[in-house]
Protein backbone atom coordinates (compact mmCIF):
# COMPACT_ATOMS: atom_id res chain seq x y z
CA UNK A 1 0.00 0.00 0.00
CA UNK A 2 2.78 2.30 0.83
CA UNK A 3 4.48 1.54 -2.40
CA UNK A 4 1.73 2.10 -4.48
CA UNK A 5 0.55 5.29 -2.50
CA UNK A 6 4.02 6.74 -3.22
CA UNK A 7 3.90 5.65 -6.49
CA UNK A 8 0.23 7.63 -7.35
CA UNK A 9 1.70 10.66 -5.21
CA UNK A 10 4.82 10.96 -7.60
CA UNK A 11 2.78 10.40 -11.04
CA UNK A 12 0.56 12.86 -10.14
CA UNK A 13 3.28 15.38 -9.25
CA UNK A 14 2.17 16.30 -5.60
CA UNK A 15 5.76 15.05 -4.79
CA UNK A 16 8.59 15.80 -6.58
CA UNK A 17 10.75 12.57 -8.06
CA UNK A 18 13.92 14.28 -6.88
CA UNK A 19 13.34 13.98 -3.06
CA UNK A 20 12.59 10.42 -2.84
CA UNK A 21 14.61 8.96 -5.95
CA UNK A 22 17.71 8.03 -5.80
CA UNK A 23 21.14 8.74 -8.35
CA UNK A 24 25.10 8.35 -8.50
CA UNK A 25 25.46 12.17 -7.99
CA UNK A 26 22.84 12.76 -5.24
CA UNK A 27 24.19 9.58 -3.46
CA UNK A 28 27.57 11.14 -3.77
CA UNK A 29 26.38 14.12 -2.54
CA UNK A 30 25.57 12.11 1.14
CA UNK A 31 21.88 11.67 0.35
CA UNK A 32 22.38 8.19 1.62
CA UNK A 33 18.47 8.27 2.76
CA UNK A 34 17.87 8.11 -1.14
CA UNK A 35 19.15 4.68 -1.18
CA UNK A 36 16.03 3.92 0.76
CA UNK A 37 13.27 6.15 -0.24
CA UNK A 38 14.52 5.45 -3.94
CA UNK A 39 12.54 1.48 -3.51
CA UNK A 40 9.08 2.82 -2.48
CA UNK A 41 8.09 4.07 -6.04
CA UNK A 42 7.28 1.70 -8.72
CA UNK A 43 8.66 2.65 -12.23
CA UNK A 44 6.91 3.27 -15.42
CA UNK A 45 5.32 0.81 -16.67
CA UNK A 46 3.97 1.50 -13.07
CA UNK A 47 1.42 -0.98 -13.19
CA UNK A 48 3.08 -4.18 -14.62
CA UNK A 49 6.17 -3.30 -11.67
CA UNK A 50 3.39 -3.19 -9.14
CA UNK A 51 1.94 -6.50 -10.54
CA UNK A 52 5.34 -7.73 -10.64
CA UNK A 53 6.32 -7.12 -7.29
CA UNK A 54 2.73 -8.65 -5.99
CA UNK A 55 3.30 -12.31 -7.46
CA UNK A 56 7.23 -12.33 -6.55
CA UNK A 57 6.70 -11.15 -3.35
CA UNK A 58 3.39 -13.21 -2.72
CA UNK A 59 6.13 -16.29 -3.84
CA UNK A 60 8.78 -15.52 -2.19
CA UNK A 61 6.08 -15.17 1.56
CA UNK A 62 5.08 -18.57 0.81
CA UNK A 63 8.77 -19.92 1.27
CA UNK A 64 10.43 -17.51 3.85
CA UNK A 65 8.89 -15.67 6.88
CA UNK A 66 7.72 -11.63 6.46
CA UNK A 67 11.37 -10.87 7.86
CA UNK A 68 13.63 -12.91 6.02
CA UNK A 69 11.47 -11.60 2.84
CA UNK A 70 11.54 -7.95 3.90
CA UNK A 71 15.52 -8.61 4.75
CA UNK A 72 16.37 -10.04 1.32
CA UNK A 73 14.62 -7.05 -0.32
CA UNK A 74 16.21 -4.36 1.53
CA UNK A 75 19.33 -5.52 1.49
CA UNK A 76 19.14 -6.59 -2.24
CA UNK A 77 17.55 -3.20 -3.01
CA UNK A 78 20.44 -0.85 -0.88
CA UNK A 79 23.10 -3.26 -1.16
CA UNK A 80 23.05 -3.65 -5.59
CA UNK A 81 22.88 0.27 -5.55
CA UNK A 82 25.48 0.95 -3.19
CA UNK A 83 27.95 -1.80 -5.31
CA UNK A 84 26.92 -0.27 -8.80
CA UNK A 85 27.54 3.27 -7.31
CA UNK A 86 30.59 2.54 -5.68
CA UNK A 87 32.01 1.21 -9.28
CA UNK A 88 30.88 4.36 -10.35
CA UNK A 89 32.93 5.82 -8.39
CA UNK A 90 35.64 4.13 -8.52
CA UNK A 91 36.21 4.48 -12.01
CA UNK A 92 35.52 8.15 -12.18
CA UNK A 93 38.35 8.32 -9.94
CA UNK A 94 40.62 6.87 -12.61
CA UNK A 95 38.65 8.50 -15.94
CA UNK A 96 36.43 11.60 -14.46
CA UNK A 97 34.73 11.80 -17.83
CA UNK A 98 32.82 8.08 -17.05
CA UNK A 99 29.54 7.19 -16.47
CA UNK A 100 28.47 11.17 -17.33
CA UNK A 101 25.59 9.74 -18.85
CA UNK A 102 24.18 8.51 -15.82
CA UNK A 103 25.50 10.68 -12.99
CA UNK A 104 22.35 12.27 -13.04
CA UNK A 105 19.48 9.75 -14.25
CA UNK A 106 16.84 9.30 -11.76
CA UNK A 107 17.47 5.43 -10.14
CA UNK A 108 13.70 4.05 -8.35
CA UNK A 109 11.60 1.09 -8.74
CA UNK A 110 11.18 -1.74 -7.38
CA UNK A 111 12.66 -4.18 -9.59
CA UNK A 112 15.89 -4.96 -7.66
CA UNK A 113 14.02 -6.01 -4.54
CA UNK A 114 11.77 -8.30 -7.63
CA UNK A 115 15.59 -9.86 -8.81
CA UNK A 116 16.31 -10.53 -5.16
CA UNK A 117 13.55 -12.43 -4.43
CA UNK A 118 13.66 -14.45 -7.46
CA UNK A 119 17.39 -15.03 -6.70
CA UNK A 120 16.58 -16.61 -3.04
CA UNK A 121 13.75 -18.33 -4.53
CA UNK A 122 16.19 -19.61 -7.45
CA UNK A 123 18.29 -20.83 -4.44
CA UNK A 124 16.17 -22.67 -2.81
CA UNK A 125 14.48 -24.28 -5.89
CA UNK A 126 17.76 -25.16 -7.27
CA UNK A 127 18.48 -27.11 -3.78
CA UNK A 128 15.56 -28.28 -3.35
CA UNK A 129 15.42 -31.09 -6.41
CA UNK A 130 18.72 -31.80 -7.27
CA UNK A 131 17.52 -33.15 -10.95
CA UNK A 132 18.16 -31.77 -14.24
CA UNK A 133 14.99 -31.41 -15.17
CA UNK A 134 13.84 -29.81 -11.81
CA UNK A 135 17.17 -27.23 -12.41
CA UNK A 136 16.57 -26.66 -16.07
CA UNK A 137 13.15 -25.14 -14.82
CA UNK A 138 15.02 -22.76 -12.27
CA UNK A 139 17.19 -21.89 -15.21
CA UNK A 140 14.90 -21.08 -17.49
CA UNK A 141 12.59 -19.33 -14.91
CA UNK A 142 15.45 -16.75 -14.01
CA UNK A 143 15.27 -16.33 -17.78
CA UNK A 144 11.98 -15.88 -18.46
CA UNK A 145 12.08 -13.42 -15.49
CA UNK A 146 14.68 -11.32 -16.88
CA UNK A 147 13.12 -11.58 -20.89
CA UNK A 148 9.99 -9.86 -18.77
CA UNK A 149 11.80 -7.21 -17.60
CA UNK A 150 13.98 -6.41 -20.67
CA UNK A 151 10.55 -6.17 -22.45
CA UNK A 152 9.06 -3.67 -20.20
CA UNK A 153 11.96 -1.73 -20.43
CA UNK A 154 14.23 -2.31 -23.34
CA UNK A 155 16.25 0.84 -22.52
CA UNK A 156 19.25 -0.11 -20.05
CA UNK A 157 21.52 1.85 -18.94
CA UNK A 158 24.92 0.74 -16.46
CA UNK A 159 22.69 1.28 -13.66
CA UNK A 160 20.60 -1.48 -14.47
CA UNK A 161 23.31 -3.78 -13.25
CA UNK A 162 21.68 -3.59 -10.10
CA UNK A 163 19.70 -6.19 -11.11
CA UNK A 164 22.08 -8.51 -11.42
CA UNK A 165 23.91 -7.30 -8.54
CA UNK A 166 20.69 -7.65 -6.44
CA UNK A 167 20.17 -11.48 -7.88
CA UNK A 168 23.33 -12.54 -6.70
CA UNK A 169 22.27 -11.02 -3.23
CA UNK A 170 19.46 -12.97 -2.81
CA UNK A 171 21.56 -16.30 -3.60
CA UNK A 172 23.67 -15.58 -0.94
CA UNK A 173 21.48 -14.75 1.56
CA UNK A 174 19.21 -17.65 0.72
CA UNK A 175 22.70 -19.71 0.89
CA UNK A 176 23.99 -18.39 4.26
CA UNK A 177 20.42 -17.93 6.26
CA UNK A 178 17.91 -20.21 5.22
CA UNK A 179 19.66 -23.53 4.27
CA UNK A 180 18.71 -24.77 7.39
CA UNK A 181 15.29 -24.26 6.63
CA UNK A 182 15.38 -25.75 3.00
CA UNK A 183 16.80 -29.19 4.30
CA UNK A 184 13.89 -29.59 7.25
CA UNK A 185 11.16 -28.83 4.54
CA UNK A 186 12.61 -31.33 2.07
CA UNK A 187 13.79 -34.23 4.84
CA UNK A 188 11.46 -37.39 4.61
CA UNK A 189 9.65 -38.39 7.44
CA UNK A 190 11.15 -41.17 9.55
CA UNK A 191 9.54 -44.10 9.04
CA UNK A 192 8.48 -45.57 11.94
CA UNK A 193 9.73 -49.13 13.35
CA UNK A 194 8.14 -51.72 14.65
CA UNK A 195 8.43 -52.60 18.81
CA UNK A 196 10.70 -55.44 17.66
CA UNK A 197 13.17 -53.86 15.23
CA UNK A 198 14.22 -51.54 18.38
CA UNK A 199 15.38 -54.91 20.28
CA UNK A 200 17.13 -56.09 16.96
CA UNK A 201 18.77 -52.95 16.88
CA UNK A 202 20.15 -52.68 20.24
CA UNK A 203 22.09 -56.24 19.86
Amino acid sequence: MVVGSLTAVTRLGALPLSSVAASPREVGDGKLWLLATSALIADRPWAASLLGFSIVGCAALAVFSVRAVVLVAATGHIGSTAAVYACIAAVRLVDPAAFASVLNLSDFGLSAMIAAWIGALARVHWQRRPTRGHRGLVVAGCLASAGIGIACRPDLTFLDSEHLVAFAIGVALAEAGFRRRVSAGTRRPAVPRAPGAAALGRR
